[in-house]
């Protein structure tokens, strides 16, 4: 009997599962454990940037589940995932992470009951915890009700990246209960406002997000911090996998530049370059002091400057000198506001669509030599489970702020309609792609 699915599916694994060994083994990277208790370079994209091959290797090794998995479980899985990430936050809140961390034997772990000593918790309630965030991989349990942490979740101890991401927007969970009904039975089904939203209608307030963080302060730092690590995650893809050495322009103005992390890993690759880093007036104060203790000499000799700019506002940098990225901007707005925005490098998620004449792409291409002896098999162009991140941001974007993650079609007809064309699009290794636009030549005649 043909299982056609299936037969693909496993070749493409053992396709993933062997370039995964070999690009380690290249890389001179040590075998993966679960059961570690010692972080890998893997799993910090902030900080480690794996070869083309690897990447896309470990994104392929994710679609096994969607073919076999019984839709009920399935289901199930997803109604309950939601007590996963509240499992693994009160971990980090209480510091027991920190504490299973700083352990002298952090492999042996140690039982819940001296855990709920230690944090006054009740410790019936702390295994079902810890399980739960065992079966999700971050901790396992070494004996009966005894628990240490796995490699994975050392990204939580404190200092790391995952530690500042666990934090979200308070009262998160509440835009996710809002969403199915501002969808299908509110007012608001069918406005595209960013006004009306399910943050609106969680939150029951008239302001826009951003406008109610900025009277909310207790959300700005979780917020600052998490858009922080979110950038983090794809810069070292965007400074080492587009070829800024073609860019002819000599200053690099981001736009909505936060904290300026991604013009200052473009000035060490490339320090030729002159960079502007532009934000509301709050936000360049706090990036302003931050330049002038990590790089006096870049601020001194006008390499580095910060400046307030409203992104609805006409944009003072004009000349042929000037490129500009917007990194995690535009997937913010409805198409209406996102319109009006030398070359512009915009940094975002490209949705694929999941259809089946999309799924085009060879495994072969990017996961071998090209061993001809081997069977080929085509991917889901959209890579199948490894897209699930993009199309959920995607999800949080529209019941944030009506905004949405686009696909390349999508893309093309909003930069279109702000006189610009695609000149090129740069894959990275990270969920990002660039964008590269430039004035449509065109739309001038």
């Amino acid at each position: 009997m043909a299982h056609a699915e299936l037969d693909r599916l496993q070749a493409c694994l053992n396709l993933s599962l062997d370039a995964l060994r070999k690009e380690m083994d290249n890389s001179q990277l040590l075998p993966l454990s679960q059961h570690s208790s010692v972080e890998h370079p893997l799993d910090d994209s902030t900080t480690y940037l794996p070869s083309t091959a690897l990447f896309d290797a470990r994104r392929l090794s994710l679609e096994l589940k969607n073919l076999i998995q019984s839709p009920l479980d399935k289901r199930m899985d997803e109604k309950y995932s939601a007590y996963g990430a509240a499992s693994i936050d009160i971990l980090i809140k209480t510091n027991i992470i920190d504490y299973l961390s700083d352990l002298s034997n952090p492999s042996e772990g140690i039982p819940v009951t001296e855990l709920a000593s230690k944090f006054g918790l009740d410790s019936q309630k702390l295994v079902p915890i810890l399980r739960c965030c065992a079966a999700n991989g971050w901790v396992r349990e070494t004996r009966d009700s005894s628990f240490a942490l796995n490699r994975c979740s050392r990204t939580f101890v404190k200092g790391r990246a995952g530690r500042r991401l666990h934090l979200s927007t308070p009262g998160f969970m509440s835009i996710v209960g809002a969403m199915p009904r501002w969808v299908t039975e509110s007012d608001w089904k069918l406005s595209r406002s960013p006004v009306q939203t399910a943050f609106q209608v969680a939150f029951k307030t008239p302001l826009q997000r951003f406008s109610w963080v900025m009277q909310n302060p207790r959300a700005l730092i979780p917020l600052a911090d998490h858009l922080q690590v979110l950038g983090d995650m794809s810069t070292p893809g965007i400074v080492a996998d587009y070829p800024w050495e073609q860019l002819e322009t000599p200053i690099i103005v981001d736009c909505g530049g936060g904290e300026g992390g991604l013009v200052t890993a473009i000035l060490d690759a490339y320090p030729s370059f002159r960079v502007i880093v532009q934000d509301m007036e709050n936000v360049v104060a706090l990036t302003s002091s931050i330049m002038k203790e990590r790089r006096p000499r870049d601020i001194e000799s006008g390499t580095l400057r910060t400046e307030a700019h409203d992104l609805f506002q006409p944009q003072p940098r004009i000349g042929n000198e000037y490129s500009f990225t917007l990194r995690h901007i535009l997937h913010d707005w409805p198409d209406k506001e996102a319109v009006g925005s030398s070359k512009i490098l915009i940094i975002e998620m490209v949705a694929v669509p999941n259809v089946d004449s999309t799924a085009t792409t060879s495994a072969k291409t990017f996961l071998l030599d090209g061993d001809d002896k081997r069977p080929d098999y085509c991917v889901p162009s959209h890579f199948g489970s490894a897209s699930k991140l993009v199309n959920a941001f995607s999800v949080h974007m529209l019941s944030l702020m009506n905004g949405c993650e686009r696909s390349l079609r999508e893309w093309e007809s909003l930069v279109k309609g702000c006189g610009l064309c695609i000149t090129n699009v740069y894959p990275l290794r990270a969920h990002t792609s660039v964008i590269e636009c430039a004035l449509d030549s065109r739309a001038l005649l």
